[in-house]
Protein backbone atom coordinates (compact mmCIF):
# COMPACT_ATOMS: atom_id res chain seq x y z
CA UNK A 1 0.00 0.00 0.00
CA UNK A 2 1.35 3.42 -0.72
CA UNK A 3 1.85 6.02 1.76
CA UNK A 4 -0.86 8.37 0.31
CA UNK A 5 -2.93 5.33 -0.02
CA UNK A 6 -2.16 4.29 3.58
CA UNK A 7 -3.28 8.12 4.37
CA UNK A 8 -6.59 8.45 2.75
CA UNK A 9 -7.47 4.93 3.87
CA UNK A 10 -6.74 6.40 7.81
CA UNK A 11 -9.00 9.17 7.22
CA UNK A 12 -11.84 7.56 6.67
CA UNK A 13 -11.01 5.46 9.02
CA UNK A 14 -11.66 7.97 11.59
CA UNK A 15 -14.84 9.68 9.60
CA UNK A 16 -16.33 6.00 10.51
CA UNK A 17 -15.11 5.44 13.22
CA UNK A 18 -16.47 8.91 14.53
CA UNK A 19 -20.45 7.60 13.01
CA UNK A 20 -20.23 4.67 14.22
CA UNK A 21 -19.41 6.02 18.14
CA UNK A 22 -21.95 8.79 17.90
CA UNK A 23 -24.71 6.26 17.25
CA UNK A 24 -23.18 4.00 19.98
CA UNK A 25 -23.25 7.43 22.22
CA UNK A 26 -27.02 7.65 21.36
CA UNK A 27 -27.92 4.43 22.62
CA UNK A 28 -25.62 3.30 25.60
CA UNK A 29 -25.73 7.31 26.86
CA UNK A 30 -28.87 8.36 25.94
CA UNK A 31 -29.85 10.29 29.08
CA UNK A 32 -26.27 12.55 28.36
CA UNK A 33 -27.36 12.76 24.65
CA UNK A 34 -30.83 14.44 25.76
CA UNK A 35 -28.94 16.53 27.53
CA UNK A 36 -27.07 17.88 24.95
CA UNK A 37 -29.19 18.26 23.08
CA UNK A 38 -30.48 21.49 25.16
CA UNK A 39 -27.28 23.44 23.91
CA UNK A 40 -29.19 23.59 20.21
CA UNK A 41 -30.81 26.98 21.76
CA UNK A 42 -27.65 28.20 21.82
CA UNK A 43 -26.59 28.01 18.20
CA UNK A 44 -25.31 31.46 16.74
CA UNK A 45 -26.49 33.34 20.01
CA UNK A 46 -23.77 35.81 18.85
CA UNK A 47 -24.06 36.21 15.31
CA UNK A 48 -24.77 39.59 15.57
CA UNK A 49 -21.74 40.16 17.49
CA UNK A 50 -17.99 39.94 15.22
CA UNK A 51 -15.64 38.84 17.91
CA UNK A 52 -15.05 37.25 20.93
CA UNK A 53 -11.92 36.70 23.00
CA UNK A 54 -10.97 33.03 24.05
CA UNK A 55 -8.50 33.14 27.75
CA UNK A 56 -6.44 30.12 28.00
CA UNK A 57 -4.13 30.07 31.37
CA UNK A 58 -0.33 30.43 29.88
CA UNK A 59 1.67 32.02 31.70
CA UNK A 60 2.02 34.87 28.89
CA UNK A 61 -1.19 36.44 30.79
CA UNK A 62 0.90 38.08 32.98
CA UNK A 63 2.57 39.96 30.41
CA UNK A 64 -1.29 41.16 28.54
CA UNK A 65 -3.43 43.86 30.06
CA UNK A 66 -6.90 41.80 30.44
CA UNK A 67 -8.47 45.28 31.53
CA UNK A 68 -8.81 45.70 27.84
CA UNK A 69 -11.46 42.99 27.90
CA UNK A 70 -13.88 44.80 30.13
CA UNK A 71 -15.90 45.31 27.13
CA UNK A 72 -15.67 42.68 24.90
CA UNK A 73 -17.08 38.82 25.12
CA UNK A 74 -14.73 36.40 26.62
CA UNK A 75 -15.06 32.74 26.79
CA UNK A 76 -12.42 31.28 29.34
CA UNK A 77 -11.21 28.01 31.18
CA UNK A 78 -10.95 26.05 34.08
CA UNK A 79 -9.24 28.33 36.80
CA UNK A 80 -9.30 31.93 34.76
CA UNK A 81 -10.90 32.85 38.50
CA UNK A 82 -7.41 32.95 39.97
CA UNK A 83 -6.70 36.23 37.76
CA UNK A 84 -6.54 39.27 39.46
CA UNK A 85 -8.99 41.17 36.75
CA UNK A 86 -10.97 38.27 36.48
CA UNK A 87 -13.77 40.68 38.11
CA UNK A 88 -13.07 43.41 35.44
CA UNK A 89 -13.34 40.76 32.57
CA UNK A 90 -16.65 39.80 33.72
CA UNK A 91 -16.06 36.46 31.64
CA UNK A 92 -19.38 35.28 30.12
CA UNK A 93 -18.73 31.34 29.51
CA UNK A 94 -15.95 29.55 31.40
CA UNK A 95 -15.37 25.91 29.76
CA UNK A 96 -14.11 23.05 32.15
CA UNK A 97 -13.60 20.01 30.20
CA UNK A 98 -11.36 17.64 32.47
CA UNK A 99 -13.29 15.10 33.79
CA UNK A 100 -10.49 15.53 36.99
CA UNK A 101 -12.07 18.64 37.75
CA UNK A 102 -15.56 17.21 38.59
CA UNK A 103 -14.79 14.19 40.85
CA UNK A 104 -16.34 13.76 44.01
CA UNK A 105 -13.24 14.71 46.03
CA UNK A 106 -13.30 17.41 48.60
CA UNK A 107 -10.41 19.70 46.50
CA UNK A 108 -12.66 19.21 43.52
CA UNK A 109 -15.65 20.82 45.17
CA UNK A 110 -13.45 23.44 46.90
CA UNK A 111 -12.34 24.26 43.45
CA UNK A 112 -15.97 24.39 41.86
CA UNK A 113 -17.27 26.15 45.05
CA UNK A 114 -13.93 29.08 43.70
CA UNK A 115 -15.93 29.10 40.40
CA UNK A 116 -19.34 29.31 42.05
CA UNK A 117 -18.59 32.38 43.77
CA UNK A 118 -15.64 34.34 41.71
CA UNK A 119 -17.57 33.46 38.14
CA UNK A 120 -21.70 34.13 39.28
CA UNK A 121 -22.64 35.63 36.29
CA UNK A 122 -20.73 33.81 34.06
CA UNK A 123 -22.46 30.73 31.50
CA UNK A 124 -20.59 27.41 32.24
CA UNK A 125 -20.03 24.51 30.42
CA UNK A 126 -19.67 21.16 31.96
CA UNK A 127 -19.01 17.30 31.07
CA UNK A 128 -22.28 15.92 31.93
CA UNK A 129 -20.76 13.47 34.43
CA UNK A 130 -20.84 16.62 36.34
CA UNK A 131 -24.25 17.19 37.08
CA UNK A 132 -25.23 15.05 39.77
CA UNK A 133 -22.15 15.95 41.51
CA UNK A 134 -23.39 19.85 41.46
CA UNK A 135 -26.80 18.79 42.56
CA UNK A 136 -25.70 16.65 45.45
CA UNK A 137 -23.51 19.56 46.89
CA UNK A 138 -25.62 22.63 45.78
CA UNK A 139 -23.68 23.63 43.17
CA UNK A 140 -24.21 26.23 40.69
CA UNK A 141 -27.43 27.06 41.61
CA UNK A 142 -27.72 30.59 40.33
CA UNK A 143 -25.47 29.82 37.13
CA UNK A 144 -26.85 28.92 33.59
CA UNK A 145 -25.02 25.57 33.01
CA UNK A 146 -24.27 23.25 29.34
CA UNK A 147 -22.88 20.20 29.23
CA UNK A 148 -20.76 19.19 26.13
CA UNK A 149 -19.24 16.19 25.71
CA UNK A 150 -16.91 14.68 23.34
CA UNK A 151 -15.60 11.54 21.32
CA UNK A 152 -12.10 10.56 19.60
CA UNK A 153 -10.44 12.93 17.36
CA UNK A 154 -11.39 12.90 13.65
CA UNK A 155 -8.37 13.80 10.65
CA UNK A 156 -9.98 16.04 7.99
CA UNK A 157 -11.85 20.10 8.99
CA UNK A 158 -14.60 18.88 6.88
CA UNK A 159 -15.26 16.24 9.47
CA UNK A 160 -14.65 18.21 12.41
CA UNK A 161 -18.34 19.25 14.23
CA UNK A 162 -18.57 21.77 16.40
CA UNK A 163 -22.36 21.37 17.02
CA UNK A 164 -22.33 20.89 20.67
CA UNK A 165 -25.59 19.59 20.84
CA UNK A 166 -23.99 16.23 20.16
CA UNK A 167 -20.28 15.29 21.51
CA UNK A 168 -17.32 17.51 19.85
CA UNK A 169 -14.94 15.22 17.81
CA UNK A 170 -11.74 17.52 17.72
CA UNK A 171 -9.22 18.47 20.37
CA UNK A 172 -7.28 17.63 23.29
CA UNK A 173 -7.44 20.39 25.97
CA UNK A 174 -10.15 22.54 27.07
CA UNK A 175 -9.12 24.87 24.66
CA UNK A 176 -8.99 22.82 21.62
CA UNK A 177 -12.49 20.80 22.21
CA UNK A 178 -14.95 22.89 24.10
CA UNK A 179 -13.72 26.70 24.18
CA UNK A 180 -13.08 27.26 20.83
CA UNK A 181 -15.83 24.89 19.66
CA UNK A 182 -18.09 27.04 21.85
CA UNK A 183 -17.46 30.12 20.31
CA UNK A 184 -18.04 28.84 16.63
CA UNK A 185 -20.87 27.40 17.38
CA UNK A 186 -22.22 30.52 19.23
CA UNK A 187 -21.28 32.43 15.97
CA UNK A 188 -18.36 34.33 16.29
CA UNK A 189 -16.73 35.17 13.39
CA UNK A 190 -13.55 36.20 14.81
CA UNK A 191 -12.11 34.38 17.53
CA UNK A 192 -8.99 35.97 19.31
CA UNK A 193 -6.75 33.59 21.19
CA UNK A 194 -4.55 35.19 24.33
CA UNK A 195 -2.95 32.58 26.49
CA UNK A 196 -2.75 29.72 24.76
CA UNK A 197 1.25 29.47 24.90
CA UNK A 198 1.82 25.40 23.60
CA UNK A 199 4.72 25.41 25.23
CA UNK A 200 4.63 23.50 28.00
CA UNK A 201 7.24 20.76 26.99
CA UNK A 202 9.96 23.63 26.33
CA UNK A 203 9.89 24.60 30.00
CA UNK A 204 12.81 23.57 31.90
CA UNK A 205 13.10 25.36 35.08
CA UNK A 206 9.56 23.71 36.87
CA UNK A 207 8.54 27.10 36.76
CA UNK A 208 4.48 27.37 36.47
CA UNK A 209 2.93 26.32 32.93
CA UNK A 210 0.18 29.02 34.31
CA UNK A 211 -0.54 32.55 34.87
CA UNK A 212 -0.79 32.03 38.84
CA UNK A 213 2.16 30.24 40.31
CA UNK A 214 0.20 26.98 42.02
CA UNK A 215 -3.03 25.92 42.07
CA UNK A 216 -4.10 25.19 45.89
CA UNK A 217 -6.71 22.63 44.67
CA UNK A 218 -4.50 20.63 41.83
CA UNK A 219 -0.86 21.29 42.45
CA UNK A 220 0.11 17.95 40.60
CA UNK A 221 -0.79 20.43 37.21
CA UNK A 222 1.02 23.75 37.86
CA UNK A 223 4.74 21.89 36.28
CA UNK A 224 4.78 20.53 32.76
CA UNK A 225 6.44 17.71 33.91
CA UNK A 226 3.77 14.95 35.24
CA UNK A 227 6.12 12.50 37.67
CA UNK A 228 6.09 9.22 35.62
CA UNK A 229 5.37 11.01 32.61
CA UNK A 230 7.97 10.28 29.83
CA UNK A 231 9.15 12.46 26.76
CA UNK A 232 7.46 10.87 24.31
CA UNK A 233 4.10 11.16 26.09
CA UNK A 234 4.84 14.42 26.36
CA UNK A 235 5.60 15.07 22.91
CA UNK A 236 2.55 12.78 21.85
CA UNK A 237 0.04 15.28 23.65
CA UNK A 238 1.38 18.02 21.79
CA UNK A 239 0.97 16.72 18.57
CA UNK A 240 -2.72 16.09 19.15
CA UNK A 241 -3.17 19.41 20.77
CA UNK A 242 -1.77 20.70 17.58
CA UNK A 243 -3.31 19.40 15.52
CA UNK A 244 -6.64 20.13 17.03
CA UNK A 245 -5.90 23.78 16.33
CA UNK A 246 -4.75 22.82 12.76
CA UNK A 247 -8.52 21.37 12.19
CA UNK A 248 -10.33 24.20 14.24
CA UNK A 249 -8.38 26.52 12.13
CA UNK A 250 -9.50 25.13 8.32
CA UNK A 251 -13.06 24.55 10.07
CA UNK A 252 -13.22 27.96 10.50
CA UNK A 253 -12.18 28.49 7.63
CA UNK A 254 -14.86 26.71 5.91
CA UNK A 255 -17.81 28.32 7.95
CA UNK A 256 -16.59 31.75 7.12
CA UNK A 257 -15.05 32.81 10.42
CA UNK A 258 -10.82 33.44 11.03
CA UNK A 259 -9.58 32.54 14.05
CA UNK A 260 -6.28 34.58 15.34
CA UNK A 261 -3.47 34.45 17.88
CA UNK A 262 -3.29 37.34 20.03
CA UNK A 263 -1.32 35.54 22.64
CA UNK A 264 1.97 37.40 23.58
CA UNK A 265 4.78 34.83 22.32
CA UNK A 266 4.03 30.66 22.94
CA UNK A 267 4.57 28.47 20.32
CA UNK A 268 1.01 27.97 18.66
CA UNK A 269 1.76 29.00 14.74
CA UNK A 270 -0.94 27.21 13.30
CA UNK A 271 -2.80 30.50 13.19
CA UNK A 272 -2.04 34.19 11.92
CA UNK A 273 -0.64 36.21 14.25
CA UNK A 274 -1.73 39.87 15.44
CA UNK A 275 -1.00 42.04 18.52
CA UNK A 276 -2.99 41.99 20.94
CA UNK A 277 -3.04 45.78 21.88
CA UNK A 278 -4.04 47.18 18.71
CA UNK A 279 -7.55 45.18 18.29
CA UNK A 280 -8.14 47.80 20.97
CA UNK A 281 -7.08 51.31 19.29
CA UNK A 282 -10.26 53.28 18.38
CA UNK A 283 -12.60 50.18 18.90
CA UNK A 284 -14.67 48.56 20.99
CA UNK A 285 -17.59 45.92 21.38
CA UNK A 286 -20.31 46.65 23.69
CA UNK A 287 -22.14 43.48 25.65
Amino acid sequence: MSVLNAERWRTEASHWRDILYRLRYAVKFHDRAKLLSRNRQLFRRHADTKRCFVIGNGPSLKTQDLKLLRDEFTIVTNSFFKHPDHAIVKPNYCCVGDVSFIEDQPHCIGWLREIDKKLPATTLFFLPQGRELFAKHHLFQNHEIYYIDRLFMVDKPEHVSIDISQPTNVGHSTGTSFAIPVALYLGFQEIYLIGFDANWIGIKDQSSVHFYDTNEYYPHFDKALVPGEMLEDQLWTSHLEFKGHRLLRDKALLMGARIFNATNGGWLDMYPRVRYETLFEGCGVTR
